[in-house]
């Protein structure tokens, strides 16, 4: 399967998803994700493990659980993923979803949702705007970065 076909069947299952789901994605910019990641909301990173590794958000409270998984086929959804979620997190948690550049983490939040989660919010703009506005990182290099 393709990478272009794969985006089209995750767009597919994400409009599938927002229409028969009755709750809406709340998406929220880096700064208000900031606020609630320094309060009392666990950051779920959904990029990938090699991504995660490369650098993160710095957040006292971080999952990593990726939405989509590399394989020999190319980027396929993580079939796992809520599986993973659940084991990790109870319906009620409040979880601030975020990803690279905020596409994952918004699908990664309607599945939430649809799934019953309560308190999920998408990070839009994901990790790119998060380093855009020189928010502290933690990459192998340094712990912490500013």
């Amino acid at each position: 399967m393709t990478r272009c076909l794969a985006f089209l069947l995750l767009l597919l299952h994400f409009l599938f998803v927002s229409c028969s789901s009755g709750a809406k994605v709340v998406t929220i910019d880096v700064q208000a994700a900031k606020n609630l990641i320094q309060t009392n909301h666990v950051y779920l990173d959904v990029r990938t493990v090699g991504e995660f590794v490369k650098g993160h958000v710095d957040a006292a409270k971080i999952i990593n659980i990726p939405y989509m998984v590399d394989t020999s086929k190319g980027r396929m959804k993580n079939q796992d993923f809520l599986k993973e979620v659940s084991s990790t997190f109870s319906k009620e948690d409040y979880v601030v979803v975020g990803c690279q550049s905020g596409v994952r983490s918004l699908y990664a939040t309607s599945d939430l949702l649809a799934d019953g989660f309560k308190n999920v919010k998408d990070m839009g703009g994901g990790y790119m705007d998060w380093v855009r506005n020189k928010f502290r990182v933690k990459t192998p290099e340094a712990k912490e970065e500013l």
